[in-house]
């Protein structure tokens, strides 16, 4: 039995390993001239060795995310917790930035609209992955 093809979900999962991998290794590799720049030129003051540790630290789970997301890319459908579990993350990663603009005073930083057409392309990328996603199948026993 042959298995069915999944070439547009291991183009999206190949294409988010990258782009996770060189998020993760730009983080761990950055030092304060970096981080200053990428994070738009804050007070310098407001980079602290506690910022860029963390930084450092969320680059490593970038990495574990990126090798996950590789090696769902190569079998989809063995994998498909690792898609699922992407799936739930965009959600989760879509509403933050929504409560956040409510709860905290963000519009000083950045604009709603942008804020709001962020969380909807998550939004949609997690419904075109959960549209792509092989189907769950119990295997038949014998």
């Amino acid at each position: 039995m042959s298995r069915p093809p999944y070439r547009v979900l291991r183009i999206v999962l190949g294409i988010f390993s990258f782009l996770a991998a060189a998020g993760g290794l730009l983080l761990i590799f950055s030092g304060k001239p970096l981080v200053l720049r990428l994070f738009l030129r804050p007070p310098e003051s407001e980079v602290s060795t506690l910022l860029l540790i963390m930084a450092k630290e969320m680059g490593g789970l970038i990495l574990m995310l990126s090798v996950m997301l590789f090696f769902a890319y190569r079998d989809p459908a063995r994998n498909v917790a690792i898609v699922n579990a992407f799936i739930v993350a965009l959600c989760v990663l879509a509403i933050t930035p929504l409560l956040s603009l409510y709860m905290l005073d963000m519009r000083q930083l950045f604009s709603s609209y942008l804020i709001w057409v962020r969380s909807l392309v998550r939004l949609a990328l997690a419904a075109l992955l959960f549209y792509l996603r092989p189907q769950e199948s119990v295997p038949k026993q014998s």
